[in-house]
């Protein structure tokens, strides 16, 4: 009897990714072998390239929109740095806290150069912390999330690229005439033996891949589908802008549309176990932020200043 690996890499060997083929040389390159993990020299890690690219982009907006509000660039750069500081902290303790190995000792939490960090530790530490420095300052708090909104998606973004580019975050086996399936490659060490990439490793204990079978069955490029959504509801809140009546409303529309599109990315993710009524920590986390963004637009609407009133 056939396996269900086998007769899956017997498909893709005879036919490429439609939309591949369709792609220019580089571009189909990049898509046929997707996993970069480092870039241009082997100290260079890609995801950490793309994090960094994701936080000057968030700067970049969020200055641009916070001196519309007439609020000084240097606190948006301010909820930056702050942001990148916390949010390590807070993703590698929720990491620590999930999946850490029983077996390892405390001194791991501090080994982040190893890997190991969850968006929403991350996302948790960076508000809370960025909500405490405004308060500090007086600062108008949801003034300024407002116009931070749009400008933490664009990050998420940029760091779900890269996710692609480093192999994790990734989905379900899908078939293989689906046009956007993309495989990730194997990783040999020196005597041959396959030490990732992680869909790799994973369809070689779930499916029974063979050890040399090059690349990982046809996946949703899952980290894909959150970068562009996340991209259309950053344009979204900038088109969305002129339109809000209550300072805060545009923090919440965001956390529910980024809500939103998390659960259904998860709903073809594969990478994760459920941790909570069988939802796995993803859609734990999505609903949480979705019921919070309800909550903001509900409290924003009923007892928030004024847009009109306030000038913005």
């Amino acid at each position: 009897m056939t396996s269900r690996a086998e007769a899956t890499n017997r498909r893709s060997s005879r036919r490429p990714p439609a939309l591949a083929a369709r792609l220019p040389d580089f571009t189909r390159a990049l898509w046929r072998d997707p996993m970069h993990p480092t870039l241009f020299l082997p100290f260079i890690h890609s995801y950490g390239v793309m994090l960094a690219v994701g936080f000057y982009a968030a700067w970049w907006l969020g200055a641009r929109r916070a001196k519309a509000e007439g609020v000084h660039p240097d606190v948006m750069g301010n909820l930056v740095l702050l942001s990148i500081l916390a949010g390590v902290v807070g993703a590698r303790i929720l990491w620590f806290a999930l999946y850490r190995d029983p077996k390892d000792s405390w001194w791991v939490l501090i080994e982040v150069w190893k890997g190991g960090l969850v968006f929403y530790g991350g996302l948790i530490a960076g508000v809370a912390a960025d909500y405490v420095y405004l308060r500090a300052t007086r600062q108008d708090v949801w003034r300024i999330a407002d116009a931070a909104a749009p400008a933490i998606a664009l990050g998420q973004g940029f760091g779900r690229l890269g996710c692609f580019l480093n192999g994790c975050c990734f989905g379900g086996v899908c078939s293989t005439s689906f046009p956007l399936q993309v495989r990730f490659p194997a990783i040999l060490n020196e005597d041959g033996a396959p030490v990732g990439s992680a869909p790799f490793l994973e369809h070689v204990r779930q499916y029974g891949l063979a050890d040399n079978a090059g690349a990982s069955l046809p996946v949703h490029p899952t980290q894909l589908y959150e970068a562009a959504s996340l991209l259309m509801i950053a344009a979204l809140i900038v088109v969305a802008t002129p339109y809000k009546r209550r300072h805060g409303e545009l923090f919440g529309l965001a956390c529910v549309l980024n809500a939103a599109s998390r659960l259904g990315v998860e709903f073809v993710r594969r990478d994760t176990e459920p941790v909570l009524l069988g939802l796995n920590p993803g859609q734990v986390g999505a609903l949480a932020i979705l019921g919070v963004g309800i909550g903001i637009i509900l409290w924003r609407r009923l007892r928030g200043e004024s847009a009109a009133s306030s000038g913005a």
